[in-house]
């Protein structure tokens, strides 16, 4: 699920023409075979959820009823549907919803497809708004694209090319950034067990890397190297976390879609983990779950990753992420630290 907020509060959206020019900067990209449900609450559009097409039944009726349960969960019981793709592809799965949503009490307010820069109506018979030739959409020049543009907003070509925005940075020192991350290993080894304190000094690092991240600054190849090994340890990536608050979701996201990028393979787990935890307090379900694919195909067992999958399986709101008490969690880990200082120490990957 994708938050609307940012952009409900920066446009009006006037007519169905609007909100399918909107839809691709709310996700990140522009969908294909895909049905989207923008739901809306108090005449804003307030969450959007895309699911893949299917032509299998079975499939059909679970991504729907998970559909419905997503934005229920989010106090949403009003959307608009779209579909995009051939209406041979996007027909079945559109009745599908329009029959799932309002028996789990989701009124819908139109349902469309929108297919080759003309959308049309499943419900609307006026040929005057609706013409039996599709009604044009301006995608790329239209008030709300151009607002959203301008907020700072993007929509990529695909969901590929959204998950490309992960990839390592072409200009960045690999070489470098290996033979870094091998001397920080090499230390960890020496030193674990011993007197380092690597909880506070992984919290420094963590800290620092917030504020340039906040300032947008960029990383060096050595502050990523060691925030890989640092949030190795769990007290560590846990107590990152718990900045959520002080930082705000866009910090974190600039930050720990940096580190992703920059550390090596092996140490993509946490990083990933954290970015996808900033997405899901924005409310970007797509981002999360691009992030959370990347952290269990580095570590297939990640525990964190394993439960944020489970958090989105459930649509589980932002505000329920955000909700916490951080600053009890903060204590509570620095308390388990304090009794147990070897939980902090960094778990290498295998071959580090």
């Amino acid at each position: 699920m994708t938050a609307a907020s940012e952009l409900a509060n920066t446009v009006t959206i006037k007519n169905l023409a609007d909100l399918v020019s909107t839809v691709p900067y709310l996700l990140g990209f522009h969908p294909t075979e895909s049905l989207v449900a923008v739901g809306i609450h108090d005449a804003k559009a307030k969450a959007v959820v895309r699911l893949d097409l299917t032509q299998d039944p079975a499939e059909m009726a679970e991504r729907t009823g998970h559909l419905t349960n997503v934005l229920v969960r989010n106090g949403i019981h009003q959307a608009l549907l779209i579909g995009y793709g051939p209406g041979s592809q996007v027909t079945p799965m559109m009745d599908a919803a329009t029959e799932a949503l309002p028996q789990g009490g989701v009124n819908i307010s139109d349902a469309i497809r929108v297919d080759d820069g003309r959308y049309w109506s499943y419900i609307c018979t006026d040929a005057s708004c609706c013409p039996p030739e599709g009604a044009p959409v301006g995608l790329t020049n239209s008030v709300p694209a151009v607002a959203a543009v301008v907020a700072g907003m993007r929509a990529l070509p695909d969901k590929a090319a959204l998950a490309a925005t992960l990839d390592p940075p072409q200009n960045f020192d690999q070489a470098r950034a290996l033979s870094i991350t091998r001397e920080v290993c090499a230390r960890a080894k020496r030193t674990s067990g011993e007197c380092d304190d690597w909880f506070g000094d992984g919290v420094k690092r963590v800290i620092a890397a917030l504020d340039r991240a906040q300032a947008r600054e960029d990383l060096d190849a050595e502050t990523a190297a060691w925030l890989g090994v640092c949030l190795t340890a769990k007290p560590v990536r846990d107590m990152a976390m718990t900045y959520i608050q002080r930082y705000g979701a866009e910090t974190h996201l600039r930050l720990w879609t940096e580190v992703t990028r920059k550390v090596q393979p092996a140490f993509v787990a946490a990083p990933a983990t954290l970015l996808a935890f900033a997405a899901m307090c924005r409310g970007d379900g797509t981002l999360a779950g691009i992030a959370l694919d990347l952290a269990l195909s580095a570590s297939s067992h990640y525990t964190l990753a394993l439960l944020f999958v489970e958090a989105l399986m459930v649509g589980l709101p932002p505000s329920e992420v955000l909700g916490r008490d951080w600053s009890q969690m903060a204590d509570d880990i620095a308390a388990r630290v304090q009794e147990q200082p070897s939980a902090a120490w960094p778990l290498l990957p295998e071959g580090w």
